[in-house]
């Protein structure tokens, strides 16, 4: 009898040990999920202006994100929808329907900041709007190379709510290159955020050449612009 009642008791001493370790597990399982493809949107901002040139109507987004996860993640994938106060899309003849997006670099180590340049043109001035924002990080196929910027210099043209930030890239890396991605951030004073810049060329650099870049900001009021002291500019390729 008491060998039954101390088997018993080893019995369920072993399932309540079992159980604590599957919850255990779990609980890492769910923390390591929510760490996987975390991207979140550090700075952002949304402006609506008349094109200089054309006189359309031009929604503007800029937004700087970061990769909080603990993995490398291609965020390439993001979509940007400009959206009414109900929540439906201003305007059905946005041209294109999706606005041009632009990413760089869109390969994010962890900890490291991509630069998100994005607009949208419509027939008519919009009321309040908002800006909605998905990215559907994945798993990159190439590696992400960062390439040695120098000689780099701001330049605004007058009137044209176009910033420039003109520069060279360097291949310091031991592999050829194809193409260069350029992005950034434009801040004032007081490291306020304003816009972001972007370009992206094809580059045929073999290691240790260089090329010129004019990575250029979306369409900005320019009094906004007038604000910009201070920038952040990087440039990158990616490998196979």
């Amino acid at each position: 009898m008491k060998v039954r009642l101390l088997l018993g008791i080893l019995l369920a001493f072993l399932l309540i040990l079992a159980g604590c370790n599957k919850e255990t597990d779990t609980a890492q399982h769910k923390k390591e999920k929510t760490k996987e493809g975390k991207i979140k949107i550090v700075e952002e901002k949304s402006y609506t202006l008349v094109d200089s040139i054309t006189h359309d109507h031009v929604l503007s987004y800029s937004a700087i994100i970061k990769n909080e996860s603990d993995k490398t993640l291609n965020v390439n994938d993001t979509t940007i929808k400009y959206v009414n106060k109900t929540g439906k899309v201003i305007d059905p003849h946005i041209i294109p329907n999706d606005p041009d997006v632009h990413l760089a670099p869109y390969i994010l180590k962890p900890g490291e900041k991509g630069y998100i340049s994005a607009e949208g043109i419509i027939n008519k001035e919009p009321d309040t709007y908002d800006v909605k924002v998905k990215i559907n990080p994945i798993k990159p196929a190439s590696n992400v190379k960062s390439l040695k910027v120098k000689d780099d210099a701001m330049n605004q043209e007058k009137e044209n709510h176009i910033l420039h930030i003109k520069g060279t890239a360097t291949n310091n890396t031991k592999e050829s290159t194809e193409y260069i991605l350029v992005g950034g951030a434009l801040y004032g004073k007081q490291n306020e955020f304003i816009g972001t810049i972007f370009q992206s060329q094809e580059a045929q650099l073999t290691p240790g050449k260089s090329i010129p870049f004019d990575a250029t900001s979306s369409e900005i009021p320019d009094k906004e612009l007038a604000k910009v002291k201070k920038y952040k500019v990087v440039a990158s390729t990616y490998q196979e």
